[in-house]
């Protein structure tokens, strides 16, 4: 008997969830669209970015998190198995190594002062 063969390449759907991931994420982060927003000060989650002061700064990276996560999840499922799996492997390293370099160019704002 044969050993069983395995798969050298990853499956579609996970390579179709990281790169939709990774794009997803960063319009969340530039627009700030946030399913839920989490107060550390009062321990709370808001499903709405309140303005209130006396909340203190929210944390927005949990809910930046689900919406890429969410949105990332259900394409991965809408887009047919023969269509992500015909898609070339380097696609899920170069698309979020691109999102990743994107964002350290939008952050460099804090760091570089012109």
């Amino acid at each position: 008997m044969s050993a069983p063969v395995l798969a050298t390449r990853p499956a579609g759907r996970a390579m179709i969830f990281s790169v939709v991931f990774g794009v997803i994420y960063a319009f969340c982060f530039y627009y700030n669209w946030a399913l839920f927003a989490y107060y550390p000060q009062v321990n709370e989650v808001h499903t709405s970015s309140l303005l209130v002061e006396t909340l203190g700064p929210p944390i927005l990276w949990y809910g930046w998190m689900a919406s890429a996560a969410l949105i990332a999840g259900v394409s991965a499922f809408i887009v047919p198995r023969g269509l992500s799996d015909r898609m070339w492997d380097g696609w899920a390293w170069i698309i979020p190594g691109a999102v990743v370099v994107a964002i350290l160019i939008y952050e460099k704002r804090w760091f570089v002062q012109p």
